[in-house]
């Protein structure tokens, strides 16, 4: 057993390594999309909806990576964010060909979406809350 210990603290070690290379990664691929992005401005010579609503993907990308780099953990609504905002990007982009249940499929999905992330954000702050008045009354009690 005692030598699977050293093993698993260098395996440990490696995922640790081989996550933030990826993670660098995904900020740098990031970071060169914007690059592609405003090029295709500049060459096209006119700014759409659909290239601003492109680059807060990328920059929402950009951000969950630089907060898992700080917290080691990413907030489950950071992808739902990112979700939202394809979502618009797809209504945008179908423009007005679209049939009128797709755009209420898609709207929808928004709404669900975006409910979700209000419901998840009350129950962290309730139960953050929560535990800091258990905490408050065992200090009174201890």
């Amino acid at each position: 057993m005692k030598s699977q210990k050293p093993l698993d603290r260098w395996l440990s070690t490696l995922f640790h390594y081989i996550e933030k290379a990826v993670l660098v990664g995904v900020g740098a691929l990031a970071l060169v999309g914007i690059g592609q992005l405003i090029q295709g401005i500049y060459q096209n010579g006119q700014v759409k909806l659909e290239d601003l609503l492109l680059m807060f993907i990328f920059i929402e990308i950009m951000a969950m990576a630089n907060v898992y780099f700080i917290r080691r953990s990413v907030p489950f609504t950071y992808p739902m964010f990112i979700a939202v905002t394809a979502l618009s990007r797809l209504i945008v982009l179908q423009g007005k060909n679209i049939a009128p249940e797709n755009l209420l499929y898609e709207s929808g999905a928004i709404l669900l979406v975006s409910l979700a992330i209000l419901i998840i954000r009350f129950s962290q702050r309730y139960s953050a809350a929560a535990i800091e008045t258990e905490e408050t009354e065992d200090e009174k009690h201890g």
